[in-house]
């Protein structure tokens, strides 16, 4: 019964440093937050233009773009319009963008699932794929495997993700016609009842199979593109962390009893060494979605990516703003999420070194 009782005691100081650690991290990312709204409302009052006579366009009168200013309070003192910002922003309201004329809560809301599919989808491949080929390079025997990944990371890292898009398109869409090349369905298909705005998952929900598989051959191509350069990047870093825990005497000691390569990379040796690759899979994470608005406009994909970025171009302050928040709160909870896998991961991880 003692040990019974020291597992419960050990699992108990888990949940604590873990508890600890998301408290922390979610505190500094309010910190985070805040100096990111500040910037990126400063930014958007520094930018030269009126968004009011943007809005408008060139036939408008000085009447109408002053009644539009009042409207959306362009006119208030710089204080008060930030104020008014961050709490019309706290309760989801970003108020209306200039360029489409709705709600930006209501385009987000339509926008951000495919985006949220598409990064899901990628770092999926990210995960499986590059986890998998960085183990399988540093066993024993798989020398050609070794030098094959080494020059397929070096060329994936390099490679930025809107040229994977165009080539995937060209050989994978055009040449051979295997995947549709733009949209999230095809146009003869109604989307699926939403539940999540993720059309492989609503599908799935619904029972609609052949939708679902319509919706997965059209995610294929964009996500490939998009996870190609942290694919190369992530099976790099899980092979040489992975020969840096191999070199170690347990190791040695388990292959000197005749255990199995295979047994040792994905079982003994993996969990140990994906702590810096969990924590760059983090970041690549978030990353995506900034990253994703050109192989967004290379497919026709209707992300919150290539949204903001045409929030940018137009001088659409409100959803532009909103994106930045967005993202924002993406990559506190992401790191948040990470860091406190890593300390159920890692055991060693106790009070002192969750910091």
């Amino acid at each position: 019964m003692g040990w019974k009782r020291a597992a419960t005691g050990l699992r108990f100081e888990r949940i604590v440093v873990i508890r600890r650690l998301l408290l922390r991290r979610l505190g500094g990312g309010l910190l985070v937050l805040l100096g990111v709204s500040v910037v990126m409302f400063t930014l958007a009052r520094v930018i030269p233009g009126d968004p009011a006579a943007l809005a408008l366009g060139p036939s408008a009168t000085p009447e109408q773009v002053e009644a539009l200013r009042d409207r959306l309070g362009l006119d208030r003192p710089l204080a008060g319009q930030y104020v008014r910002f961050v709490t019309d922003g706290v309760r989801g309201d970003f108020g209306v963008s200039l360029y489409t004329s709705r709600r930006v809560s209501t385009d987000l809301y339509e926008t951000f699932p495919a985006t949220l599919e598409l990064v899901a989808v990628a770092i999926t491949i990210v995960l499986v794929l590059g986890i998998g080929l960085g183990v399988v390079a540093t066993m024993r025997g798989s020398r050609w495997a070794d030098t094959l990944l080494r020059l397929a990371a070096a060329l994936s890292v390099a490679t930025p993700s809107f040229v994977w898009a165009i080539a995937l398109m060209l050989v994978f869409g055009f040449a051979l016609g295997w995947f549709p090349i733009a949209g999230r369905i095809s146009e003869w298909v109604l989307p699926p009842t939403r539940v999540t705005g993720l059309y492989v998952i609503d599908a799935l929900l619904a029972g609609e199979w052949v939708l679902a598989g319509d919706a997965l051959r059209h995610l294929t191509l964009p996500a490939l593109a998009l996870s190609l350069p942290s694919l190369g990047q992530v099976a790099r870093l899980t092979r040489t962390s992975m020969l840096e825990v191999q070199a170690s005497p347990h190791i040695e000691t388990m292959r000197a009893y005749g255990v199995s390569e295979r047994l040792i990379g994905f079982k003994y040796a993996l969990r140990p060494a994906s702590i810096p690759t969990l924590t760059v899979v983090g970041l690549s994470f978030v990353a995506m979605f900034g990253n994703a608005f050109l192989v967004e406009m290379v497919f026709g994909w209707p992300g919150m990516a290539r949204y903001g970025v045409s929030a940018i171009l137009n001088k659409d302050l409100n959803a532009m703003m909103a994106t930045v928040m967005v993202m924002t709160v993406l990559f506190v909870v992401v790191n948040a999420l990470v860091d406190a896998l890593i300390v159920v991961i890692d055991p060693r991880i106790r009070h002192g070194d969750a910091s």
